[in-house]
């Protein structure tokens, strides 16, 4: 009978290894007794593995495992609930457009040698009465020194005061070359424009930049030459920038005097030649400008008087408002940079002109 029982006992003990095995758990040793330092064991005791030496489970006993495992929890698909639609961002209001700028196609410079200011109030000069009361004027422009007409015609139409342009002398001296540019002809060149000049005076050709001037015309030494070539030049397409010399009113001064009766007559007379220009002129789209290179006091000029380095500045034109005083300081060579300015162009920084800031041109 006891082999019969240690047989079954055997038999019973390799059930629970087998199912031990299985399920990879320990199923005679408590937790607590795993901190407890191992027995020896008695005789007819029966041997299991322990916690130190774990059976590797089976791909039966991973199935056993995850059949036991809870199922994964389905999350509720939630339901959409209808809102309002967020309301629209205001779109801001297009502000009225400004009217756009006066644009300028040409530009006409008239310089009328030796012209002193008070001579306009002094004699009858009906056009440049009427332009000045549709454009802007001032009687307080200033010239350079010295106040001679090579080099302020240099300053005029070069931007620069004498230092930077280089131009000192005062005749007609070829071999002492031209002005330091940029001019207002070459920039206006460069830039695609045609440029012209109708002058008094052969000695304003050292202002003449090669490659600057489209076309270059000494007209003769008197007023009416000058007036009719530049009247050829206006017919059909004018240039985009023309200078217009007048020598008549220095000539008179010198052999009669500043301010005598023959040059007040003959500043009388260049007014009705600006007259036929102005009238060729579609003032819609062209700034004319007229001034002077100097003034003069006795026979003479080139000094630091007032009465020879004060001179007319006058402009109308598109955008610039009616009756227009403009305020001092005004320079010659502010002339060629208002030029450039009304036209849309660039103004050399080296330059030392600047545009009239009252002038409303583009």
């Amino acid at each position: 009978m006891m082999a019969a029982f240690s047989s079954s006992t055997r038999r019973l003990a390799l059930v629970l290894i087998l199912l031990v095995s299985t399920l990879g758990c320990n199923l005679l040793v408590q937790p607590g007794n795993i901190s407890q330092p191992p027995r020896q064991a008695a005789p007819g005791d029966l041997l299991l593995p322990t916690a130190a030496e774990p059976v590797p489970p089976t791909p039966t006993a991973t199935r056993v495992i995850e059949a036991y495992l809870p199922s994964p929890t389905r999350t509720p698909t939630p339901t959409l609930v209808p809102t309002d639609p967020p309301s629209p961002t205001p779109v801001p209001s297009t502000p009225t457009p400004l009217p756009p700028a006066p644009v300028t196609r040409r530009v006409v410079i008239i310089s009328v040698d030796g012209l002193r200011p008070d001579a306009l109030d002094q004699t009858h000069t009906p056009t440049l009465d009427r332009l000045r009361s549709q454009g802007a004027y001032t009687a307080d422009a200033r010239t350079v020194l010295p106040s001679v007409t090579l080099v302020s015609h240099a300053s005029m139409l070069g931007g620069m005061t004498p230092e930077k342009h280089g131009i000192y002398w005062n005749d007609f001296r070829p071999e002492l070359g031209k002005i330091n540019g940029p001019t207002l002809f070459s920039v206006a060149h460069d830039a695609g424009l045609s440029t012209a000049m109708v002058v008094g005076k052969p000695k304003l050709e050292h202002l003449v930049l090669p490659g600057s001037v489209d076309s270059y015309i000494f007209a003769g030494s008197r007023d009416d030459e000058v007036a009719a070539k530049a009247l050829e030049l206006l017919q059909g397409e004018p240039p985009a920038v023309l200078f217009i010399h007048f020598p008549d009113t220095d000539a008179v001064g010198h052999s009669s005097g500043w301010m005598s009766l023959p040059q007040l007559q003959t500043v009388s007379h260049v007014d009705t030649l600006i007259g036929q220009i102005a009238d060729a002129l579609d003032l819609s789209d062209t700034l004319l400008i007229v001034t002077s290179d100097h003034g003069g006091t006795g026979t003479g000029h080139g000094g630091d008087t007032p009465e020879e380095t004060r001179i007319p500045w006058l402009a109308v034109g598109p955008g610039i408002p009616a009756g227009l005083v403009l305020s001092p300081p005004l320079h010659t060579y502010d002339t060629a940079a208002a030029a450039l300015y009304a036209l849309g162009l660039p103004i050399p920084p080296e330059w030392d002109g600047r545009p009239p800031a009252e002038l409303g041109v583009r």
